[in-house]
């Protein structure tokens, strides 16, 4: 299906859809029709962020060349939403019911809704579902663009429930601030220096600012860390660290797990590591093995062996040519608005 509509209109290619889905995999949903086998079509949106609906508003949205940047992650409340596909043949005016209910969940309220109409026909049908020409809302909009404005009738006090998910949500960043530097060395000086007496001068090597440093953290409390450096073709994962009160949460798998990702991500296929001879266990079952026919080595009085991981490639790994704003937000944050993006908006006002 979306084949033959590819050589009708100008959809995006395998690599844009998948950066988008990897961001939110809710946007893309099948249209079936009770009694019938398989899909009968299939509707895509984009819950845009305050950039997004800037971005869209200015011109530079292009449905065919999607950027993450525009959009929310799975979860949070869209600026805006934009209809990106609908494909249902004989469906569409049946369809409006669903999607309608569908946003009506999707949007605080005035949130607005917009699209664009790909062909004469769904732009009649938008205009007459009570879409309207997106300037007469908004001064300066694409003339285009329609845009519809509904409201969500039904708020619900979740509060508490959020409240108590944050307090024990576990995620995983990386330490972009000297703030950020100053909890990694709080939780490695408690594990390292305080439980095992390392001295300071080894635990502290002056590798600590030419590497990447993620942070694990439950709720708002800085409770893991791991560093990332990187090599010509391979990258290391050191410091692995986890404050004793949290050693019951199982966060080196999400942790470990988030480090061999961001190396994937930037094209790396080889992870190399130390591990404590007592501990090959835990490695293995993170996905490294023994290097074979290396003998263990030791320092700071602790026998090791060398270990590896090697790494699925990433269809998303960045990748020379890639969108020149991309190579110049935050490290990790490659689907999110950076500082220079944000410029653009800034530009755009004072002119």
């Amino acid at each position: 299906m979306i084949d033959e509509v590819r050589a009708l209109l100008p959809l995006a290619d395998g690599v844009h859809v998948a950066r988008m889905l990897e961001k939110d995999p809710d946007i893309v949903r099948s249209v079936t029709v009770p009694g019938e086998d398989g899909a009968a079509g299939i509707f895509a949106y984009l819950p845009l962020n305050a950039y997004g609906a800037w971005a869209l508003m200015t011109g530079r949205y292009d449905g065919s060349r999607p950027d993450p940047a525009w959009i929310c992650s799975a979860g949070e409340k869209p600026s805006a939403i934009a209809i990106w596909l609908i494909v249902a043949p004989g469906l569409l005016i049946r369809m409006f019911e669903p999607i309608a209910r569908l946003f009506r969940d999707l949007c605080p309220e005035g949130c607005a809704i917009f699209s664009y109409g790909a062909t004469d026909a769904s732009a009649s049908i938008q205009r007459a579902v009570g879409f309207r020409p997106a300037q007469e809302m908004f001064p300066g909009a694409s003339a285009h663009l329609v845009a519809a404005c509904p409201h969500n009738a039904v708020p619900i006090d979740i509060a508490r429930t959020i409240e108590r998910a944050r307090r024990g949500h576990v995620h995983v960043g990386v330490a972009r601030s000297i703030e950020d530097m100053a909890k990694v060395f709080s939780v490695r000086s408690a594990t390292f220096q305080a439980e095992q007496a390392c001295p300071y001068e080894e635990e502290f090597d002056g590798n600590d600012f030419c590497a990447t440093q993620l942070l694990a953290y439950v709720g708002d409390d800085p409770a893991a860390c791991i560093r990332i450096r990187y090599f010509g073709d391979f990258a290391k994962l050191e410091r692995l660290a986890i404050r004793r009160e949290y050693r019951s949460r199982s966060l080196s798998r999400p942790l470990v797990g988030a480090a061999l990702a961001h190396c994937a991500r930037k094209g790396i296929r080889r992870i190399y590591g130390h591990s404590r001879s007592d501990l090959v266990g835990f490695w293995q079952r993170l996905g490294f093995d023994v290097i074979p026919e290396r003998p263990p080595f030791w320092f700071s009085d602790v026998e090791y062996v060398e270990i590896v991981a090697e790494l699925t490639a990433d269809p998303l790994e960045i990748r020379f040519g890639i969108d020149p704003l991309m190579a110049i937000r935050p490290e990790g944050r490659w689907d999110e608005p950076g500082p220079l993006d944000m410029s653009l908006v800034r530009s755009s006002l004072a002119a």
